[in-house]
């Protein structure tokens, strides 16, 4: 997890890189992140899906109760007018309150983002995505159009046609609000 830390602090800082790869494309920085809390997301609406790419299966167990009390807490808040359909994106995305379940979480997430094989990404993250839309197509549609999500991302889960070979450099850098 140190090495995780240490990888986005770099990322993060002011004298980091302007672009790292994602889904084989090369992406901004900030779109980088909007794609990690996509797959972050996808990686909680699908577990078990994912749970193969835990180091540990104590990490893999809190995983499990993390996306089990986010997946009741989402459909809690639609029966109470939070959310107009069930699985409301807002708290999808917000932060996991354990940072070593939202470290292990982002783990994979990069490991899987950052795969130098685009194909198998998409053999990965594909199942994920399935998963998320098996629960409510709408939300998870949604999710994966993000505004300021990287194209490689969207054809990697099959919601666009395939990327051209040039970075669309044009994101949107604030996505929805966390809540």
């Amino acid at each position: 997890m140190l090495a995780l830390q240490g990888r986005l602090d770099e990322l993060l800082a002011i004298n980091g890189p302007q672009n790292v790869m994602s889904c084989g494309r090369l992406v901004p920085v900030a779109q980088y992140f909007i794609d990690l809390r996509v797959v972050a997301t996808l990686i909680l609406a699908s577990w078990p899906e994912a749970s193969r790419f835990a180091a540990t299966p104590a990490l893999a167990q809190a995983i499990e109760r993390e996306a089990v009390q986010r997946m009741r807490d989402s459909r809690r808040r639609t029966r109470r007018g939070g959310s107009k359909g069930p699985y409301g994106i807002n708290s999808l995305l917000s932060p996991m309150d354990s940072a070593q379940t939202m470290g292990t979480v982002l783990g994979i997430a990069v490991s899987v983002l950052e795969a130098r094989d685009k194909n198998w990404t998409q053999r990965v993250l594909r199942p994920f995505y399935d998963t998320a839309l098996a629960l409510n197509r709408d939300t998870f549609r949604r999710l994966a159009r993000l505004p300021g999500t990287s194209l490689g991302l969207q054809h990697v889960l099959g919601v666009t046609k395939e990327a051209s070979d040039t970075p669309n450099l044009e994101i949107h850098v604030r996505g929805p609000r966390n809540g």
